[in-house]
């Protein structure tokens, strides 16, 4: 008859226990085998992954090309507003010498009148009388001192201005004046003052001639426009 001792009693009785626990692990996490693919498989992977490198890198080339055009908008929009900016600050300067706008600033007055002393019979009575060439001879001299802006009797002086003699008047821009003639001028008045007074200057020829003539300097002058259009006849830009 077999005995068991106490030891091996205890060794069988935890080999029984360790089997019993072993299987219940088994059935409650059963192991999953570890996922192999085939060749096929791996190929068909492989490509799904090269497909998607492709697509993340033609977005990558997209996202490029916009930010390329953004900054190229952006650009050619300040190079657009620079143009614009330049061309705004040239029609002001047009406008401004173009004798088209009202302007003002510092400058000189002049009035100049005829010599109301004279006689008819007096052999120099002409020299008591303001000529249209009188007038015409300070605006030259008033653009040679510098003068930007220059009106007669409210008429403004432009390039295709005439100052013309018509008997007992002087006709400027189509219009009639009579003395005594308001002469402005819009520059630097001390330069100015100082171009009248020099010795060859027309204005002291009058004053030696006796007319009446009186100079002061402004520290603002307004000067109107010229208020009608002027059509060329003959000029043509070159092409």
């Amino acid at each position: 008859m077999m005995r068991f001792n106490i030891k091996d009693i205890f060794l069988l009785t935890l080999g029984i226990l360790c089997g019993v626990i072993l299987t219940s692990f088994i059935i409650t996490f059963p192991f999953k085998p570890t996922l192999i693919l085939t060749y096929v498989e791996f190929q068909k992977k492989t490509l799904e992954l090269t497909q998607l490198k492709d697509e993340i890198r033609s977005l990558e080339n997209d996202l490029t090309l916009l930010k390329n055009k953004l900054e190229e908008y952006q650009n050619s929009n300040k190079v657009n507003q620079s143009v614009l900016n330049s061309m705004k600050k040239e029609l002001d300067y047009v406008k401004i010498f173009s004798g088209y706008e009202d302007v003002e600033g510092p400058g000189l007055k002049i009035i100049i009148d005829d010599n109301r002393n004279y006689s008819f019979n007096d052999d120099n009575v002409l020299d008591y009388i303001t000529h249209n060439s009188d007038i015409l001879y300070v605006i030259f001299d008033l653009k040679n001192a510098g003068a930007e802006a220059i009106s007669v009797n409210g008429k403004r002086i432009i390039s295709t201005s005439e100052v013309t003699c018509e008997g007992p008047v002087i006709k400027i821009n189509g219009e009639y004046i009579v003395p005594p003639f308001e002469i402005l001028a819009i520059g630097d008045p001390d330069a100015l003052y100082f171009a009248m007074t020099m010795p060859e200057s027309k204005i002291k020829e009058l004053q030696y001639r006796q007319l009446y003539v009186r100079m002061t300097k402004e520290k603002n002058i307004h000067i109107n426009g010229l208020k009608k259009n002027i059509i060329p006849k003959y000029i043509r830009i070159t092409k």
